[in-house]
């Protein structure tokens, strides 16, 4: 499963080592370009792979919000199916099974985008293991509500901001999350790691050390900052 699919991220799953054959579903979780314009390309290379390999069974589905798969329908064909995802499909709440995975949409405020958090159940050593990742945008209400009655182990957020005063007055303005929202979740959800991600550029690589100190003022658990090609290892997270 690929949460979000932005430019080059097709050569960054090579760089990984992961075949794009292996892939099974892609989850958009706001039509903002940084979070969706890898989709083309990658569909390109993935129907190549499987046709000029004669792979069998091989089906790439597609979750993206509303307007996403109208506009691309001569994109798609037998391999790809693409499902839209609005506030209607949260309405059911339910679960939607894909493959091992079991995910729930939940939504997040980041502005005039209907935007979504993704929520996953991953079987983990005889329990689930819940994972969070935010997208962008900040969970309030029912997002916080859901995730305070499952408690996720690991959360995903995005941090673009820290939280100093004009930082965060930038965040609320672009809707945006600061560290301090990030690490605030993690400690109310009683998330066990939190993973920061999607730092502006306008941080310099001394200042991403605040990132982790703000954080740890807010939330107990283990803090990472999110690189390239980093890994986290499931098998032996303790939640």
């Amino acid at each position: 499963m690929l949460l979000d699919c932005g430019e080059g991220a097709q050569m960054r799953l090579i760089e990984a080592g992961i075949d794009l054959s292996k892939i099974a579903y892609i989850v958009i979780t706001h039509l903002h370009g940084d979070h969706f314009y890898g989709v083309y390309p990658l569909i390109d290379s993935y129907i190549m792979r499987v046709r000029s390999q004669k792979l069998k069974n091989k089906k790439l589905v597609i979750y993206a919000p509303t307007g996403f798969c109208k506009g691309f329908d001569n994109n798609f064909n037998d391999l790809i199916t693409c499902v839209e995802v609005s506030k209607n499909t949260m309405a059911n709440n339910g679960f939607v099974q894909m493959g091992d995975f079991k995910v729930r949409w939940l939504p997040m405020d980041h502005g005039d985008v209907e935007a979504f958090g993704i929520f996953i159940a991953i079987k983990h050593r005889e329990k689930e293991l819940g994972i969070f990742y935010s997208g962008d945008g900040i969970c309030r209400d029912k997002c916080l509500e859901f995730l305070k009655n499952v408690r996720p182990c690991i959360i995903i957020h995005e941090a673009s901001f820290l939280d100093y005063r004009d930082d965060a007055k930038k965040a609320r303005e672009r809707y945006h999350a600061t560290v301090a929202d990030a690490a605030n979740l993690a400690r109310e959800s009683q998330a066990k790691m939190l993973i920061l991600m999607h730092i502006s550029s306008r941080y310099r690589s001394g200042e991403i050390n605040d990132f982790i100190s703000r954080a740890k003022r807010l939330f107990e658990g283990d803090i990472y900052i999110a690189s390239d090609l980093s890994q986290v290892q499931l098998d032996r997270v303790t939640c």
